[in-house]
């Protein structure tokens, strides 16, 4: 019997915590697509500053259509507070619905736990705990990392299976993981990805999607920015993201007198607008800062280069990435050091030869293929449903 089948015959949950659209929003989307009988999909907010606006909230869907939405009426700073809130909140919801669930894909560890408990007390069958970051130090706080890191062990140790974004993640745990795991990379829907025609799009504009957090490094781009207008009149870039770096990375721009070709957006929470924009554009920026850089970076799988990929164009990223041999080998975009003058020498490479720029956003566009989420999803669900 087809996954399609199954799927439409299956009970499911999903919770996850949300800023912009990620892998959570893609599996729930396949789910609908496959005419899943009865999805449970919960998402809380990230506690940073950006989403303090922002609420949990649930829906429930038959196939493609949402029958039930609720929205919690209240949000709290406290990272404990809010982490025992959503705990009440997911289990309410869950048993709210009345449901006994088949499936229960729960992102982060303490989405995790929650669903780990609801299957012990006999309301899941099955539950994955899929890990979209994994590094030893997650907080400054001790006590509060020595429970993020027991906390991991213990949803791997009791999940019948893990899904890691990385296949880097089973190496860090070392001891605390398990055989269950298996390596579902971020991914991207291939075929609904607007794209422009080579001629159609703007051949001189770089683009940076992300948080404005110091390892991101875009300080970097600004700080190359008045070498790359001698060599490339005209060029312009789009910082697409918010966070603690923001208001510094504008003083900055404004410093080095380049505010008239630099544009923040903030974050785009539209998917299709935030598509759009990278449609148009010619490179992808990931200058993460090797300098300062941990496991963020090294554990996971940042999305932003496969957005870029996918809207055609190619990346030019520092080499914290660890598939940037894979990227390299391609000829999908260029690995660079953390510097100026090889963010300089790279961005006018690709931008100046046009036979070079359009080479490799071919290329970027046949590596991304792979990663399809309708073809990851189904190859791992098939184990379970």
């Amino acid at each position: 019997m087809s996954i399609k089948n199954n799927i439409k015959k299956s009970t499911v949950a999903i919770s996850t915590h949300y800023l912009i659209y990620s892998a959570s929003q893609a599996l729930r989307d396949f789910l609908r697509s496959q005419g899943c009988s009865f999805l449970l999909y919960i998402s809380h907010p990230l506690p940073i500053d950006d989403t303090l606006g922002d609420t949990s909230f649930c829906e429930v869907s038959h196939g493609d259509r949402i029958v039930h939405r609720f929205t919690a009426d209240r949000r709290f700073t406290s990272l404990v507070i809010s982490s025992l809130y959503e705990t009440y909140l997911t289990v309410s919801w869950v048993l709210w619905t009345g449901r006994h669930v088949d499936l229960f894909v729960a992102v982060d560890n303490l989405n995790a736990f929650q669903a780990i408990v609801l299957k012990w007390i006999g309301r899941v069958d099955t539950v994955i705990y899929y890990t979209i970051d994994m590094f030893p130090k997650r907080f400054e706080n001790k006590f509060l990392n020595w429970l993020y890191i027991q906390l991991d062990r213990f949803c791997v140790r009791y999940a019948d299976e893990t899904w890691n974004v990385s296949g880097k993640m089973k190496d860090v745990r070392g001891d605390g993981g398990s055989g269950r795991q298996y390596p579902v990379p971020i991914g991207i829907w291939y075929d609904k990805a607007p794209r422009k025609s080579f001629s159609a799009i703007d051949r001189k504009r770089l683009i940076f999607v992300g948080h404005l957090v110091p390892h991101m490094g875009v300080d970097l781009v600004i700080r190359a920015m008045p070498e790359i207008i001698k060599k490339i009149p005209g060029v312009t870039l789009d910082i697409i993201g918010g966070g603690e770096e923001l208001s510094r990375l504008q003083s900055l721009s404004r410093n080095l007198h380049v505010t008239d070709v630099i544009k923040f957006h903030g974050w785009v929470r539209s998917r299709k607008r935030l598509e759009s924009l990278l449609a148009c554009g010619a490179v992808g920026l990931a200058t993460f800062n090797t300098d300062i850089l941990d496991e963020k970076v090294r554990n996971a799988d940042p999305g932003k280069i496969k957005d870029y990929m996918q809207a055609g164009m190619p990346v030019i990223a520092t080499d914290a990435l660890s598939n940037g041999h894979d990227i390299t080998a391609a000829h999908a975009g260029i690995i660079i050091p953390y510097t100026e003058d090889a963010l300089v020498d790279a961005v006018t490479a690709l931008l100046t030869g046009k036979d070079m720029l359009q080479d490799f956003r071919r290329n970027a566009l046949a590596y991304v293929q792979q990663f399809d989420y309708a073809t990851l999803f189904a190859q791992h669900l098939r184990r379970h449903l």
